[in-house]
């Protein structure tokens, strides 16, 4: 089992010259990440369905052991009908079928508007393949519940952990894989180390997918953003 840490995106001129070089070009921004960083979650996949030739090319620029996690269409998670049309979630898959074996896991994150409705998200989850592991991300209070946990982990799913407060929990929801959002504004040194430590541990028995907060955190920062992301998986030896 394997811990992947990164962030959510990467093409973030901002992040010059502190990660990266000040004369590196946009088209070489993913290679560059990729030599510091094991993962990313893609956000530009739930505004639009990508054409194929920039995800061979997404898939050309990183190593082997690279995945990405791709964030669903808003059209599966936003539409009044979860899922929508079962036809589009296919659309979507394909447009990621050139990542091959570097497509690790799909992330479902619903508006914080969305009550709970467990006859939706059965519809919604059974449109995933059985091969595919996903995260889902609820934003209502309506959802907290352990059926919901059960149902989401029995599909072949996680919950995903959004972190606001900088405090590591006990341990991470159940699940085939763990998926972490670290979006707080700051954590303490302590308080890094302590979300290493669970995330390695974690680890030890499934794929755990970390990514550190991308927007409003300026690189250089090795407590929050791409630097912490950075600063974690230079204690975990990426790449190998």
């Amino acid at each position: 089992m394997t811990l992947h840490l990164g962030t959510s995106g990467w093409a973030y001129p901002e992040w010059k010259p502190d990660f990266y070089p000040a004369g590196l070009p946009r088209d070489r921004f993913l290679e560059h990440y990729a030599s510091v960083l094991g993962a990313c979650e893609v956000n530009a996949t739930h505004y639009r369905l990508q054409s194929g030739s920039a995800v061979a090319n997404w898939a050309a620029a990183v190593p082997d052991g690279f995945r990405f996690v791709a964030k669903a269409h808003r059209r599966l998670t936003h539409a009044r009908d979860l899922g929508g049309a079962p036809e589009f979630m296919e659309d979507f898959l394909e447009s990621l079928r050139p990542l091959g074996d570097r497509l690790g896991a799909i992330l479902l994150q619903l508006p914080p508007s969305r009550t709970r409705d467990d006859a939706a998200l059965a519809a919604l989850m059974s449109q995933v393949p059985a091969d595919l592991p996903f995260a889902m991300e609820f934003r209502h209070e309506s959802w907290i519940d352990d059926a919901v946990t059960t149902a989401v982990v029995n599909a072949g799913g996680t919950l995903c952990v959004s972190d606001t407060t900088g405090t590591p929990p006990d341990a991470l929801p159940p699940g085939r894989i763990a998926h972490v959002r670290l979006r707080a504004e700051k954590y303490t040194e302590e308080a890094r180390r302590r979300w290493l430590e669970l995330l390695v541990r974690e680890a030890a028995d499934r794929d755990v997918y970390a990514f550190a907060k991308h927007e409003g955190v300026p690189a250089g920062n090795p407590f929050a953003g791409v630097t912490m992301a950075e600063w974690m998986a230079r204690q975990r030896a990426w790449p190998a």
